[in-house]
């Protein structure tokens, strides 16, 4: 890893990048989640940013916007999830990310769900000290944080 990757919360002008990285095919087959069009996209993103109980920063690869990293609640459970672009894979980007986010995220337990082919997101997930707990109906492996 050649850039310093540094965390700060999300500006509007991170928003058409992050939007690009969630259309890419490659991601998208990693993430188990479909692209969205640009309307759906904005609204989901106003909802995520004004929730409270969530925490969200922009990952930046030296000055370059690199991807987001975000933790939140659902079914009762704190979860971490994050997108990185496809240009900055393969280079610890994700780890340091979910590192440094691990020390701004107080909250434990904490959740990640993760499809079994995404061998790289569980590789990080672990690095970071999640352990797997299980696999959920959607066929998802469970990690968590204690």
């Amino acid at each position: 890893m050649a850039d310093p990757v540094t965390l700060r919360p999300v500006e509007p002008a991170d928003l058409p990048i992050l939007f690009e990285h969630q259309r890419d095919p490659a991601g998208i087959a990693m993430a188990g989640v479909g692209g969205r069009d640009r309307e759906w996209f904005d609204e989901h993103w106003a909802k995520i940013l004004a929730d409270e109980d969530s925490l969200i920063r922009t990952v930046l690869a030296g000055d370059e916007v690199a991807g987001h990293v975000l933790s939140f609640e659902r079914d009762g459970r704190r979860e971490v999830g994050y997108w990185i672009g496809r240009d900055h894979w393969g280079r610890g980007v994700a780890t340091a990310a979910l590192v440094a986010f691990l020390g701004e995220e107080q909250f434990r337990p904490l959740h990640a769900g993760v499809l079994p082919a995404n061998v790289g997101s569980l590789r990080v997930l672990e690095k970071c000290g999640f352990a797997v707990v299980g696999e959920d109906d959607d066929g998802l492996v469970i990690l968590r944080l204690a």
